[in-house]
């Protein structure tokens, strides 16, 4: 089984990072609600995969297990330490002086999408990339690479290159999530925590944030028409 289990961890390693690529080749959306359903497809062929070759525990090696307080309060302290690291890294590769035109358009684009398609997109993120690079990359991973070690850093970089497209700016605190996130999936062994977490800080970052900077444009152009 464990060659089937082996072409699952390149569904799950190398598929998000092909698709992405190839959107990057062709010039294809990968916001768009078929790109998006990619990575719902990548994410159950793994889930196939796993129940197919990863014997009768399956579901506890990919993380899947009710969810308690323990969680809970893991999930808590992960997104603070997500939000203050991702604070912190923005301000330091401001003050350094990075700047990215294609990941500033990236952004762009997510942010003019509507909400309910904002919201698509990070349900998505949440849930399918939890999958692919927590529950099965670092879960079943493991007995694939021959160790927890191998499986943790290869599906944190892999992570961190499948995101390329958020430019160099970003990718130091898409890092940093992704560090948090595997530890959170090896603490809690709960693939629900690091789904949960995800769609926190997703939502921060594409609804809450633009939300607020928004309203200080216009509480910033109402200023100045009375000044």
């Amino acid at each position: 089984m464990i060659t089937m289990l082996s072409i699952g961890l390149g569904v799950s390693l190398g598929g998000p990072l092909l698709f992405v690529l190839a959107a990057k080749r062709f010039s294809l959306n990968s916001l768009s609600i078929p790109g998006r359903l990619v990575l719902w497809l990548l994410a159950a062929a793994t889930l196939v995969i796993a129940a197919y070759g990863g014997g009768a525990a399956w579901l506890g090696r990919i993380g899947v297990k009710p969810f308690g307080w323990f969680d809970l309060a893991s999930v808590v302290v992960a997104v603070i330490a997500m939000v203050v690291g991702a604070i912190a890294l923005q301000i330091l590769v401001t003050k350094l002086g990075f700047k990215d035109r294609d990941g500033s358009k990236l952004y762009q684009k997510i942010h003019s999408l509507s909400v309910p398609r904002r919201l698509f997109v990070v349900v998505t993120a949440a849930v399918a990339e939890e999958v692919l690079y927590r529950g099965y990359a670092i879960g079943i991973g493991q007995d694939v690479l021959g160790g927890l070690t191998i499986a943790f850093v290869v599906s944190l970089f892999v992570f961190v290159a499948a995101h390329f497209a958020y430019g160099a700016k970003a990718l130091a605190t898409i890092f940093w999530i992704s560090l948090v996130m595997s530890f959170l999936f090896i603490y809690t062994g709960n693939l629900f925590a690091c789904i949960i977490a995800h769609f926190i800080i997703d939502v921060v970052g594409t609804l809450f944030v633009p939300w607020v900077a928004a309203r200080h444009r216009a509480q910033a152009a109402l200023s100045a028409s009375k000044g």
